[in-house]
């Protein structure tokens, strides 16, 4: 009851605003491991920017990477290399912070961003039995850790101000008890869609002359 009666508060207020939904892809890639190489792979995000003015705007970002590093080892007879195994890392960011744009009334805006929140992390490895010994520094089990994600990128708004595209490079540091700062670098890219009016949005006003002049058709007989 509680919670619909604050849903019920809320919603006229949520309608009041302009929020956008953005959604996008990306390559992502993990330095990790020393030797072992770095964990690469791809993600799926999803965020909402409330404006608090048309270059400002908080944001609550939130989506799933996939990464995964391989194991090799190399023949001593013909020395070709053979994948034995793969180490798997998903990190799911729950995350809120700002970004700032460079241009509010462009078709290209440049922005800035900084976010910073919880990283869910989950380990899970696939490694051939025979070359078990091969594997070092065999990650497992999950974890929550504090991190944070600066970002830069490009947004093209179409000149109705509710749909665009983005480009995207964030920087995440996510800090882990016993190994220390990770760092995780995305490159993305996706859409954007607004709803909601536009901060300080009033209706236009058309001003109506108390007497508007009028034609009078005469018949000539």
């Amino acid at each position: 009851m509680k919670k619909l009666l604050l849903i019920l508060i809320f919603f006229p207020l949520f309608l009041q605003a302009q929020i956008q939904v953005s959604t996008g892809i990306s390559y992502v890639t993990e330095p990790t491991f020393g030797d072992d190489g770095s964990y690469s792979g791809s993600g799926l995000d999803i965020s909402l920017r409330k404006h608090l003015s048309e270059k400002l705007k908080l944001t609550a970002y939130s989506g799933i990477n996939k990464m995964r590093v391989a194991l090799a080892v190399q023949s001593r007879f013909d020395y070709s290399t053979k994948i034995y195994g793969y180490y798997y890392k998903d990190v799911v960011p729950v995350s809120f912070g700002a970004e700032y744009y460079l241009y509010s009334k462009k078709f290209i805006k440049p922005f800035l961003g900084l976010e910073t929140g919880a990283y869910f992390t989950s380990y899970e490895t696939q490694i051939d039995p025979t070359y078990i010994g091969f594997a070092k520094n065999i990650p497992s089990g999950s974890s929550v850790n504090w991190g944070f994600s600066p970002s830069v990128g490009i947004q093209f708004q179409e000149n109705a101000d509710r749909m665009g595209l983005f480009l995207k490079i964030k920087h995440t540091g996510i800090v882990y008890g016993n190994t220390g700062l990770s760092n995780m670098l995305s490159f993305s890219a996706g859409f954007t869609f607004k709803f909601g009016k536009k901060i300080m949005w009033k209706p236009p006003v058309i001003d109506v002359p108390s007497q508007a002049p009028y034609y009078e058709k005469k018949d000539f007989d």
